[in-house]
């Protein structure tokens, strides 16, 4: 369970439920109001000084919540059934890999589960997120966090990453709205030759979020994610996003192609978005 602190006071609280209830939501997006209930309660309901304290079971953090979106964030936790599923296969010891961190609400909860003998190999390219992902790890005291402004791809070359308006829309496959409203350069490498030349160590969980990007990740990291070692890959599928050539069952297809014999997924492939689940036989994850 999440326990995301609210130190709001009841309007607050009102707001927290209005923004969450679907009905409403739907309603207050028909009005154009939505992200203004959103600015008026992450005003009302965000800690002093910003900080935002998260509880996951016996794991205890904190993050910066800088702005709306990533207060929502924070105090959803993400998607929470995925942050459990990694977790549950995570020993203190392990390593793993966070493709796509943002501001590094997996990376330091992954790496506060595998403890300080553990390592959480943390990958964003966007150069904002990639400021507040460092800057949550130092308000955490990490050691066991490596952080790469890099972008994972099927080979080395430079890449235009593309804004959108939230902390989740960065994109290399083009404008997330259909308008270009600002993009930087970045280093894309392959995954395997990345591991390889960092020396970084065979992680047993992989989360990827990488917008549309998914299966160029994936085959960049084929060698990595078809050692045994490898036993468990969650990644969220932007359906809409995806190049015209590549669907979600042939992500699924080559998932089992490295080995990862039980494949779940949280909702019908139908969906605009969802999440895969990709376990090996040796995973003991729910």
């Amino acid at each position: 369970m999440v326990l995301a602190a609210n130190r709001g006071n009841r309007v607050g609280m009102l707001l927290r439920r209005m923004t969450y209830l679907p009905q409403l939501q739907a309603f207050a997006r028909f009005l154009g109001l939505r992200g203004l209930l959103r600015k008026w309660y992450y005003h009302l309901a965000l800690p002093r000084g910003g900080i935002v304290p998260v509880n996951l079971g016996d794991i205890y953090a904190r993050f910066y919540a800088h702005t709306p979106s990533e207060f929502r964030m924070i105090e959803g936790c993400g998607e929470l059934h995925i942050l459990e599923k990694l977790i549950s296969v995570l020993r203190p010891g392990d390593s793993a890999y966070d493709v796509g961190a943002c501001i590094g609400l997996y990376t330091v909860l992954l790496a506060k589960a595998v403890g300080p003998e553990g390592q959480v190999i943390a990958v964003e390219p966007d150069s904002e997120n990639y400021r507040k992902l460092r800057e949550n790890i130092q308000l955490n005291n990490l050691t066991n966090v490596r952080v790469f402004r890099k972008a994972l791809g099927e080979a080395k070359a430079q890449k235009k990453l593309y804004r959108g308006h939230d902390i989740t829309d960065s994109s290399l496959l083009g404008p997330p709205t259909g308008k270009d409203i600002g993009n930087e350069v970045v280093e894309m490498v392959d995954g395997d030759s990345f591991r390889e030349s960092e020396n970084l160590p065979i992680p047993r969980v992989v989360k990827v979020d990488v917008e549309g990007y998914e299966h160029a990740v994936l085959q960049g990291l084929h060698r990595t994610l078809g050692m045994p070692a490898c036993e468990l890959v969650c990644c969220e599928i932007h359906s809409t996003a995806l190049p015209a050539e590549v669907t979600p069952e042939r992500i699924v297809s080559f998932l089992r192609s490295l080995g990862f014999s039980r494949i779940e997924c949280d909702a019908s492939p139908g969906y605009l978005l969802f999440h895969i689940t990709a376990h090996k036989a040796a995973s003991g994850g729910s």
